[in-house]
């Protein structure tokens, strides 16, 4: 069964929405509004059933592989920064901040394999459409290489 994410984006008068605290102009926030995540979500529908537990929202799951090939980072390593990281969930959809990790690191196995080499080539088509990373890795500009920087000394430390 398809997950939903909040179609309205109500308020909750004891949380701020994340729009309010974050740089709207950032890229990653201006990048997740220029997707059409609707059309996605309308992709996808056709490998879930209309039976069983809702599965975790595309946007959630598509939002985060598209992050992991952004950044070349891990399954882990791509949950525990969405954690941290308000542009992160804001890009994947969220509208208050979360303090738990949206869902377990074999959720990706199974959407890989619910979606087939089709439905990740379509992935991939997105992130080399907004994000202009290329097939092997690299990035297209210096800032680009400056922020690959900053992930491996990161991560590799």
């Amino acid at each position: 069964m398809l997950g939903k994410s909040r179609k309205s984006r109500q308020l909750d008068m004891f949380e701020v929405p994340m729009n309010k605290f974050i740089n709207i102009q950032h890229e990653l926030a201006v990048t997740g509004d220029e997707i059409d995540w609707n059309s996605l979500e309308n992709h996808f529908r056709a490998y879930y059933s209309d039976r069983g537990r809702p599965a975790v929202p595309v946007r959630k799951i598509v939002g985060l592989l598209l992050l992991k090939a952004r950044f070349n980072l891990s399954d882990e390593k791509a949950l525990c920064i969405w954690l941290e990281n308000p542009y992160w969930q804001y890009f994947c959809g969220e509208v208050h901040f979360q303090k738990e990790k949206p869902f377990s690191v074999g959720e990706f196995s199974r959407f890989k394999r619910r979606v087939g080499v089709e439905g990740m080539d379509r992935i991939q088509f997105i992130s080399t459409e907004h994000f202009g990373v290329t097939e092997d890795g690299t990035y297209k500009n210096y800032a680009d290489q400056k922020k690959q920087s900053f992930w491996q000394r990161l991560f590799d430390n």
